[in-house]
């Protein structure tokens, strides 16, 4: 590969002059030494050094987006809305599998403010480890203190701009659906101990039971980790317990899929005999048979407007909402139905 010194050297001008004719600066450059040395640059395939353009501007064009768990439909649709954006501004993004673990997470962000990444997207719901929390508040004045953006898709235990959806919310939608078919004892599959976003779709299942004056025995609340097996093993727990539950509330599609899955090995119809409803709309949701009734969170464009809230913090536009809340939306499908006849 050529550099800039090959150029300088088959133009006859100074290195400084090269990089003043490649950067486009308003420094003057005589037109005939210019032409000298874009004509050096075509006959030698010259491609600038992005890494050597970032130390001069300081601007990397680098943006780091933390997923829980990059294998999960949820965070792939986000990142692809990611990429869409940052593509077409001219950003690269890197993708950060932190497997929801604080170590590795903390580990990420050192990484990428060694690159001196421009922005961090924290993709998923916040830890909620202390010691994380004070180690991570650390590493992100360090991000802030070189101008970098930071922008969450989830409640998280340090002050940044995000953009959201209402998870109470979306967990009461959907428990409303279930009771408007006159389900009255409902199982909830929860999410990681350690996530916001699990303790705040919780709380929107007991906040929908507690508006209905609908008690909730701990037996109703299965553990789960949001993914597939999780399913399954909720699955096996409904169909070996004495509670009479008629639907199950999973508070994402790779768990309630995985629900589907395992009634129907041991026996159970669904929508006949239990019915099963999920949260975030991915594509398995529509292969599983039946498919699922969910309600959609609108991946992609949280992944889009999540860049462009980060395009905005780096441009110091002063009117940058704090918080920006994506609607979401019920889809019935073939997974739910009334009550069944006992």
């Amino acid at each position: 590969m050529s550099s800039i010194v090959d150029v300088a050297n088959r133009a006859n001008v100074s290195i400084s002059t090269v990089s003043r004719v490649m950067r486009g600066t308003a420094h003057p450059v005589n037109e005939l030494t210019r032409k000298r040395v874009l004509d050096a640059v075509k006959e030698l395939g010259y491609v600038p050094s992005a890494l050597a353009q970032a130390l001069v501007s300081r601007d990397t064009h680098i943006i780091g987006v933390i997923v829980g768990d990059a294998t999960d439909p949820y965070f792939a649709n986000i990142v692809r809305g990611v990429e869409d954006r940052a593509r077409s501004l001219g950003y690269l993004v890197i993708i950060c599998n932190s497997d929801r673990l604080p170590e590795i997470e903390l580990q990420y962000l050192r990484t990428l403010n060694g690159y001196r990444a421009d922005g961090v997207i924290f993709a998923g719901g916040g830890l909620t480890d202390p010691e994380y929390i004070g180690q991570v508040r650390v590493e992100l004045e360090r991000l802030a203190l070189r101008g970098a953006a930071i922008v969450t898709l989830g409640q998280h235990e340090f002050p940044a701009a995000s953009v959201t959806v209402d998870n109470r919310q979306i967990v009461a939608t959907a428990a409303q659906h279930l009771l408007e078919l006159g389900h009255r004892r409902i199982a909830y599959i929860t999410g990681p101990e350690n996530l916001t976003t699990s303790r705040l779709r919780l709380e929107g299942f007991e906040m929908a039971m507690a508006d209905a004056r609908i008690p909730i025995s701990q037996q109703q609340i299965i553990p789960g980790k949001y993914d597939y097996e999780s399913g399954i093993r909720a699955a096996q727990y409904l169909v070996e317990s004495t509670e009479q539950v008629t639907a199950v509330l999973a508070s994402n599609d790779l768990m309630g899929v995985g629900c589907i899955v395992g009634l129907k090995r041991a026996g159970v119809r669904v929508p006949e005999d239990m019915s099963v409803i999920g949260i975030d709309d991915i594509a398995p949701a529509l292969y599983v048979d039946p498919p699922l009734t969910t309600v959609a969170i609108p991946m992609h464009q949280l992944g889009v407007a999540s860049m462009e809230k980060v395009i905005e913090l780096l441009s110091d536009e002063s009117d940058v909402p704090e918080t920006t809340i994506i609607p979401h939306r019920l889809v019935v499908r073939n997974s739910t139905g009334p009550v069944p006849d006992r």
